[in-house]
């Protein structure tokens, strides 16, 4: 109960970061309405900073989140972006709604 809590907070918290977002195109929104969706309960939100820059947000629970920016890659790929040396990053989303700061938690460069 507590971690649902602080999930929806940080989630009320950090949508001024993720709202402004800038859409690159109907291809770039899938991939974030994906991450947003139900089916990917880690990911809580994500955001395109730009065509080469995607960030997904995840509560840290202390373990480097390189496997799954590695398996968003796989997405993308299977989306068509293969090829476009696009970095994930995984952002600790606490601390991006407390802190107001971008905290790397894993990262992965799709080839």
């Amino acid at each position: 109960m507590k971690t649902l809590l602080v999930m929806t907070l940080a989630l009320i918290l950090i949508s001024p970061a993720f709202v402004c977002a800038e859409s690159f195109g109907p291809k770039y929104d899938k991939i974030v309405t994906f991450f947003q969706g139900e089916t990917e309960r880690q990911a809580l939100d994500a955001i395109w900073k730009s065509k080469t820059d995607f960030k997904i947000g995840m509560v840290d629970d202390g373990k480097k989140q390189d496997e799954y920016a590695k398996y968003a890659c796989e997405i993308l790929y299977n989306e068509g972006f293969r090829g476009n040396e696009i970095e994930v990053s995984i952002i600790d989303i606490e601390k991006l709604a407390y802190k107001n700061k971008w905290v790397t938690i894993g990262q992965a460069t799709c080839e």
